[in-house]
């Protein structure tokens, strides 16, 4: 009996992967590939994915990040090739989904304009906000803020090692990520139509600057305890 289930979900995997599978464009910007998708209930979305899914993606952009080269889907790392499709049974409720588009093309809207509900953008400036979204999360990556956070968390750490106040370092670092102009290069833009688009523009920094602020959040955090580590280290060696 084991090996009929194992046939079973091999067969299946096998099947899956000649299919196309749909794809989801979340409300926050990601995208997803579903397999089996189902929208006939009136209650969630449902449908199957696979459970390596986003470790590749990360694994990919990382590499085309490297390369410069971001949307460049020929470029595929071997670690990411390497990992299997684990299919998962999904869902999501409507209001965290966009639009799916399905492998022949057809594409199905779940959001609708409607300010008593609070989707105040009409279609297509949320179409523009979230493809703003979904760049950035492929191309920002906030590592500038979170190493001077750490330099700036060491020293706040060693420094003022005996005061309260070096508790508040983080959370000022972070917010200082807010202030910086997000500079938008065309070569971060998947689609050129979207250059000088304000509402592409928007969806892109609301990205970036809350990826900035969690980097700067987390690095200055860490330095602060690396740097009363060190402090107390010193200390008892003198």
């Amino acid at each position: 009996m084991k090996y009929f289930f194992a046939l079973s979900f091999f067969t299946l995997s096998t099947v899956l992967y000649a299919q196309e599978p749909s794809t989801l464009q979340m409300m926050n910007g990601k995208l997803m590939e579903v397999y089996q998708f189902n929208d006939s209930s009136f209650t969630n979305l449902q449908f199957q994915y696979d459970k390596n899914f986003f470790k590749r993606e990360r694994l990919n952009n990382r590499l085309r990040r490297k390369e410069k080269d971001y949307f460049n889907q020929n470029l595929v790392s071997e670690k990411a090739a390497a990992l299997p499709l684990v299919l998962r049974e999904g869902a999501a409720e409507r209001e965290e989904v966009f639009a799916v588009t399905h492998p022949n093309g057809n594409k199905k809207h779940f959001y609708y304009y409607d300010e008593m509900v609070g989707n105040d953008l009409s279609m297509e400036a949320m179409s523009d906000f979230i493809s703003g979204e979904s760049d950035a999360r492929v191309v920002s990556t906030g590592k500038g803020w979170f190493y001077a956070g750490l330099g700036i968390g060491v020293v706040s750490g060693y420094a003022a090692r005996q005061s309260i106040f070096v508790l508040a370092v983080p959370p000022l670092f972070a917010l200082s990520a807010n202030i910086p102009v997000i500079k938008i290069r065309e070569e971060y833009v998947r689609d050129k139509s979207h250059l000088n688009n304000l509402d592409y523009a928007a969806g892109f920094e609301s990205y970036t600057r809350s990826k900035n602020v969690r980097e700067g959040l987390k690095g200055s955090a860490i330095g602060i305890l690396v740097g009363l580590v060190t402090y107390a280290i010193v200390d008892n060696n003198r």
